[in-house]
């Protein structure tokens, strides 16, 4: 017997027993094709991507009761299905007609907002290295520069920045970063280094315990008035100074070198207090100590520039930096090596990025000269700053021209000790010895404050004379403090020592006051905002040098 099927149901069969076969081959689910039209990060270059997407799960035993259904009534229902087909097929071939193809509709289709959005992120520089250049041609790329790594900000905790840090003249909001005025902005700088407000301090007393520096977290009452510090003090007058706009820092890889072992030196200390300041921007100054020197004490004997490069990069590591910002080498230094070792060893270190700035300390005018022709003529470099003393009991390098000739020079005069140990403060006097401080101690005896009896009265009727003009001139000095919508309050209750530091900005020096605790701070950021005038200035000349020659009137 010959099993006669019509061609409608051949065709019913195949495009039914095809979805079974998926199916059993896909694990009892159906699979469906789809156009993936989604604007993930993924497909975003493929706009028309073909995907398979899960469907429902279905019974196999209904679909095969189903198929034997539809040969069971073939006879009766052949022609209504072969009807509904043929519709069903004509309708799609009309629509697929009408609809335009994939490939036309990609092209003149803008991109999705998000893939815009992820080129937006190309830098330019790094795509302009790989423009042009397809295949092997990347690795022939030029080669990437090394940069000074920047310091990420975290979170202080108020109380361990010493409470309020709007103290001492600092501005609301400070803390948030380099958010200060900067009261010399318009000075006409030496040369590339700016050094905000013309105002540094220094760190020479950190870590050193002869200094009064004592390791702990507490002090007694009685240490207290013995001018004992802590490395919180320290942190807590560092704040106020960077959120005053007092950047440029001082230092040097001798300053509390007794404490290095215990990561209290004054380099260490001082890396503590950027770490935990990461919203300041300092500007770091630090030194190498004369050879014989650290033969003394003992940390180690250094001869030729790779021994110059080994002293800056542990520099560099107490400090946790990868550049120091100005590295300074002392003057008449006898240093074991060939003929300009100390200048090319700079030189190598500012190609390596090791620092960024060439300093001196108390370098005469013709050495001046001399070593900066030397960086000039080895690597193409200058001296940026010269340290020296300078204070109102201390003119030597005003009178002997080295001030004038960093300035000609373009150097930056740093003036190192502007208080003169004290005497210049004016809060040592013939007729107040101790200072006012309840301890009785004496700094200096009788016959030297005898003798600058001349410099300290005039230092006082300075003082008031400055007092008065800056409270007529508070409604102004009110306007220059906002002029940058709001600051710090300009200082109107001027000090004696006050007066000193700005004496030294007036002969145009960078004043390099050491600072100990809190207290001191605000000393040095009441000197901003204000100055004194060439009548002032040559007020407290003449005084000086009638002290210098004894004369007391």
């Amino acid at each position: 017997m010959i099993l006669k099927i019509p061609k409608v149901n051949l065709l019913l069969v195949s495009c039914t027993v095809l979805p079974i076969l998926l199916l059993l081959l896909g694990g009892g689910r159906a699979f469906t094709l789809t156009t993936n039209k989604a604007t993930t990060t993924e497909t975003h270059n493929l706009s028309n991507r073909w995907t398979f997407s899960h469907g429902p799960k279905f019974n196999s035993q209904q679909l095969y009761s189903s198929l034997n259904n539809i040969n069971n009534d073939e006879d009766d229902e052949g022609e209504e299905l072969s009807d509904e087909l043929s519709k069903l097929i004509g309708k799609r071939a009309s629509i697929s007609k009408s609809k335009p193809s994939s490939s036309s509709s990609t092209s003149s289709k803008p991109p999705p907002a998000s893939v815009l959005e992820q080129e937006d992120f190309i830098d330019p520089t790094t795509a302009s290295l790989y423009e042009g250049k397809s295949g092997m041609d990347i690795f022939e790329m030029p080669e990437f520069k090394t940069a000074r790594p920047l310091r990420s900000p975290k979170e202080v905790d108020d109380k361990a920045r010493g409470g309020d840090s709007s103290g001492g003249g600092a501005m609301d909001g400070s803390s948030s970063g380099d958010y200060y005025i900067d009261f010399e902005a318009d000075y006409d700088d030496e040369n590339d280094l700016h050094i905000p407000n013309r105002m540094a301090f220094t760190t020479v007393a950190w870590g050193d315990v002869d200094a009064g520096f004592k390791e702990g977290k507490k002090l007694k009452k009685k240490e207290i008035k013995m001018g004992k510090f802590l490395a919180g003090d320290l942190q807590v007058a560092y704040d106020k100074l960077m959120d005053n706009g007092i950047t440029f820092v001082d230092t040097s890889e001798n300053y509390g070198l007794a404490s290095r072992s215990k990561s209290l030196s004054a380099e260490q200390i001082l890396c503590q207090c950027m770490d935990t300041n990461m919203n300041a921007s300092p500007i770091v100054a630090s030194a190498m100590s004369n050879p014989w020197k650290s033969l003394r004490q003992g940390t180690g004997f250094r001869v030729g520039s790779s021994a110059i490069l080994k002293a800056i990069e542990a520099s560099g590591d107490r400090l946790g930096t990868s550049a120091i910002d100005v590295y300074q080498v002392p003057s008449n230094m006898f240093f074991l090596g060939t003929p300009g070792t100390v200048a090319k060893s700079l030189c190598a270190a500012m190609d390596q990025g090791l620092i960024n700035n060439i300093g001196v300390r108390n370098m005469s005018k013709g050495n001046m000269k001399r070593f900066n022709n030397k960086l000039n003529k080895i690597g193409g470099y200058s001296i940026t700053s010269n340290q020296f003393e300078f204070s109102l009991v201390n003119r030597k390098a005003w009178k002997s021209g080295l001030i004038a000739a960093c300035k000609r020079m373009g150097i930056i005069p740093i003036a190192s000790n502007p208080l003169g140990n004290g005497l210049a403060s004016g809060v040592y006097t013939a007729t107040n010895p101790t200072g006012g401080e309840v301890s009785g101690m004496q700094p200096f005896d009788f016959k030297t404050l005898e003798k600058y009896t001349t410099l300290h009265d005039m230092m006082l009727t300075v003082q008031q004379k400055v007092q008065k003009r800056l409270e007529k001139e508070k409604s102004t000095l009110k306007d220059r403090s906002n002029r940058y919508g709001g600051g710090p309050s300009i200082n109107t209750d001027v000090t004696t020592s006050q007066i000193a530091i700005n004496y030294v900005v007036a002969k145009g020096c960078v004043p390099l006051p050491s600072v100990k605790n809190p207290r001191e701070a605000d000393e040095i950021i009441g000197c901003l905002g204000w100055s004194l005038t060439e009548d002032e200035v040559k007020m407290l000349d003449n005084a000086a040098d009638m002290s210098d020659k004894g004369r007391v009137v």
